[in-house]
């Protein structure tokens, strides 16, 4: 069931995949290969003027293979959160995990530990008034494990399971159009 989103809602959004191309066998190693998707900008301001919280939770584990350090990824989110902003909307924070998958931490998805830090950042995150809009099997393991409900993009060709995600879309405009027509329609029924 796709939930009814408002002001009090916050939503987790996957990087790779959803916002911008996934390098395929690789990582986005620096700006240069920073492609963002068709619409992804669009879907994250129209998010943003509905909801309380936008945060982009990624894993980033070419950090950990030494691929591209801290402060790359933090160019290139600065870039993303620029060009959101320019556009008139908002992220409100993006959040990695910087390790190998056999680290074994809890912030890697889909263990909870990027949604810890979001609620570390901004106390006025409600996990019961979350949403996961993710493009793979992790991401909806995060959605998962936190309880929330998942939109699953399938347009990027993610590895996601659709039967797994309460609702699926072609693109983070289409998953954002779904999440805030939900509250436009409860809204014109009030």
């Amino acid at each position: 069931m796709v939930p009814t989103v408002d002001g009090s809602w916050t939503v987790f959004v996957d990087r790779d995949g959803v916002v911008n191309r996934r390098v395929v066998g690789d990582y986005v190693r620096s700006l240069d290969q920073f492609e963002l998707l068709p619409g992804a900008v669009d879907g994250l301001r129209l998010l943003s003027r509905h909801v309380r919280r936008v945060v982009i939770v990624t894993n980033q584990q070419g950090i950990g293979k030494g691929l591209l350090t801290e402060d790359d990824l933090a160019e290139i989110h600065g870039w993303l959160v620029a060009q959101v902003e320019a556009a008139g909307g908002r992220v409100d924070a993006v959040v990695h995990c910087p390790h190998l998958s056999g680290d074994g931490c809890d912030c890697r998805k889909p263990g909870p530990g990027m949604a810890r830090q979001a609620s570390a950042l901004f106390p006025d995150i409600d996990l019961g008034r979350a949403v996961m809009v993710g493009d793979s099997a992790g991401d909806l393991g995060f959605a998962r494990g936190l309880d929330i409900p998942a939109v699953l993009v399938t347009g990027t060709g993610g590895d996601g399971v659709p039967a797994a995600a309460d609702a699926v879309a072609d693109s983070l405009l289409d998953a954002a159009r779904l999440l805030t027509a939900t509250a436009t329609a409860t809204a014109k029924t009030d």
